[in-house]
C-alpha cells in the first residue's frame, strides 16, 4: 500500500477482515443496520463514526457533572460518570484486542452505555423508576399510573435513538451492534419496562445478552471498573480499612498471585495503588481465559461465529463466588454508607419535586420535549401561560408520552443544574417561573 495514501474505509474494512478473529463484529455490517440509511464516511468504519457521534454528544458531556457514587463536590479524585465511563472503555479497548475482536465496536458500546444516567446516581433512577410506574403519585398530585417505569440502559437507547437533536433524523442513528451493546450492559427488564417510541429494531430483544462478544465484554468490563473503582474510592474516603480489605478472599489471593509485598503496607497509598491496579489486572486475565475456553466449547457445539445467544464473556467458575463476595462487601461497607453520608433523602426529594413542577406547569419545559406529545395549537397554550386551562391540562395528563418528556428532560439534568433549577423552582411564582422558560430551554437538555 503506498504510504501517502489515505487508508480509506474499505481498505481499513479489509484490514478487519484479515486480521481480527472470525468472531469479531465487523465494521462493514454495521452501517446497514442504522434505523435511517445513511451514506457511508468515506475513512471512517461505522462503529468509529458511531463512536464520534457519542463523544460529540450533548448526554456524553454531562456526565462528567453526573455522580457515580460519590458526590462530584466530595472531591478532585472520586469518579464520576464520565471517569466511569473512560475506564469502562479503556477496559472494553483492552480486552477487545487480547481476543481479536473490533475494539472499536467495544469502545463505541462503553463510551455510550451510561448516556441515560439521571442525576445523583441510582436513587434518580430509583425515584423517576417509581413515578413512571405509578407507584409514587408525589402526594396525590401525579397521578399518571404506570408508563412504563425507567431504567437507565433503557433511556441510553432512548437518548441514541430518539432525543440527541444534531442531524436531520432523530438521535445519533447509531449502528445496531452498538444500541443492542448499550441496552444489554446491564439486566433487561422485559414486561415491567415498556418506553414509548421504544424501537427494538436490531436489539434482538429476546436474548439477555448482547449477540456480539464486543456487546459482552463491555458488560464484563462495567462490572470490574466498578467493583475495583468503587473499592478505591472508599478506601480514600476512609469508609473501609485496608485491614478490612485484606481480609477479603479474593484480596488475598491477589496478594499470593501477584507477589504485592505485604511489607510495604507502612506506606498505604502505595499498596492501595498497586493493589487496585492488580485487582483490575487479575480480574480482565480471568476473564479473557475463561472466555477463549467457553469460546471453544460454544463453537465445538454450535459451529457458528456470529450472532451469539448465550453468554460467553464472565468470570471462571474459580473466581466468579469471590468477586460476588467483593461485591456485597463494596455494597455493605462503601456505597450503603456512602448514602447515608451523601443524604440521598435529598436527592430522591429534589427529582420529586422537579417533576411535580414541571407536571403542574409544562410550560416551564423547553419546547423540543412537549413536541413528541402535544400539537402546534397545544403548545401555544401551554407556553401563553394558562397553566389552569382545563382542557389542555386532560390532554396532556391523559398522553403517556407527556410524563415520559418530563423524564427525558430531569433523567438528562446533571446534579449541578437539577439542584440550581429546584432553587429557582422552589423560590418563584408560577409567572416568574415562565419568564425562566427560555434560559431553561437555552442550556438545551
Amino acid at each position: 500500500m503506498n504510504i501517502y495514501q489515505i487508508r480509506d474505509r474499505r481498505s481499513l474494512e479489509r484490514i478487519e477482515a484479515d486480521l481480527l478473529s472470525p468472531f469479531a463484529a465487523k465494521s462493514a455490517d454495521g452501517g446497514a443496520t442504522r434505523l435511517s440509511p445513511e451514506e457511508e464516511h468515506p475513512y471512517r468504519t461505522s462503529f468509529q463514526r458511531d463512536r464520534d457521534r457519542i463523544i460529540h454528544s450533548r448526554a456524553f458531556r454531562r456526565l462528567k457533572h453526573k455522580r457515580q457514587v460519590f458526590l462530584i463536590t466530595y472531591g478532585d479524585h472520586y469518579r464520576t460518570r464520565l471517569t466511569h465511563t473512560v475506564e469502562v472503555s479503556q477496559l472494553s479497548r483492552t480486552m477487545a484486542k487480547a481476543l481479536g475482536l473490533n475494539e472499536d465496536l467495544a469502545e463505541a458500546i462503553g463510551l455510550g452505555h451510561d448516556l441515560g444516567h439521571t442525576p445523583f446516581g441510582h436513587i434518580g433512577e430509583v425515584a423517576l423508576d417509581r413515578i413512571l410506574q405509578g407507584k409514587d403519585t408525589l402526594e396525590g398530585t401525579v397521578d399518571i399510573g404506570d408508563v412504563g417505569g425507567f431504567k437507565h440502559n433503557y433511556q441510553s437507547v432512548r437518548i441514541v435513538d430518539l432525543n440527541e437533536k444534531k442531524y436531520d433524523f432523530d438521535g445519533l442513528n447509531l449502528s445496531a451492534a452498538v444500541r443492542e451493546g448499550i441496552l444489554k450492559h446491564t439486566s433487561l427488564r422485559r414486561g415491567q419496562i415498556n418506553f414509548p417510541d421504544f424501537r427494538t429494531d436490531g436489539l434482538f430483544y429476546d436474548l439477555d445478552h448482547a449477540t456480539t462478544l464486543e456487546g459482552q465484554i463491555v458488560a464484563i468490563c462495567d462490572e470490574i471498573a466498578q467493583r475495583t473503582h468503587d473499592l478505591e474510592d472508599g478506601i480514600r474516603a476512609g469508609y473501609v480499612t485496608l485491614a478490612q480489605v485484606r481480609r477479603l478472599p479474593i484480596i488475598r489471593l491477589v496478594e499470593q498471585t501477584c507477589d504485592i509485598e505485604v511489607g510495604r503496607l507502612d506506606d498505604d497509598f502505595v499498596y492501595r495503588n498497586r493493589l487496585v491496579r492488580k485487582l483490575v489486572n487479575f480480574l480482565v486475565t480471568d476473564v479473557l481465559q475463561q472466555t477463549i475456553r467457553t469460546m471453544k466449547a460454544f463453537y465445538a457445539q454450535a459451529k457458528r461465529y456470529s450472532h451469539f445467544d448465550a453468554r460467553l464473556v464472565w468470570f471462571s467458575d474459580a473466581i466468579d463466588p469471590l468477586q460476588e463476595e467483593l461485591d456485597r462487601f463494596i455494597m455493605a461497607e462503601i456505597i450503603a454508607r456512602a448514602a447515608e453520608k451523601r443524604s440521598d433523602d435529598a436527592a430522591m426529594a429534589t427529582i420529586r419535586s422537579l417533576f411535580r413542577h414541571y407536571y403542574t406547569y409544562p410550560n416551564l419545559l423547553p419546547v423540543y420535549r412537549l413536541e413528541k406529545c402535544t400539537t402546534s395549537a397545544q403548545r401555544r397554550v401551554i407556553y401563553s401561560g394558562e397553566h389552569d386551562h382545563p382542557e389542555m391540562k386532560a390532554a396532556l395528563t391523559q398522553n403517556p408520552l407527556f410524563p415520559r418528556a418530563i423524564s427525558d428532560y430531569v433523567a438528562g439534568m446533571t446534579d449541578h443544574f437539577a439542584e440550581r433549577a429546584m432553587v429557582e423552582l422552589s423560590h418563584l411564582s408560577p409567572t416568574e417561573l415562565a419568564q425562566q422558560r427560555a434560559d431553561i430551554e437555552t442550556v438545551g437538555l
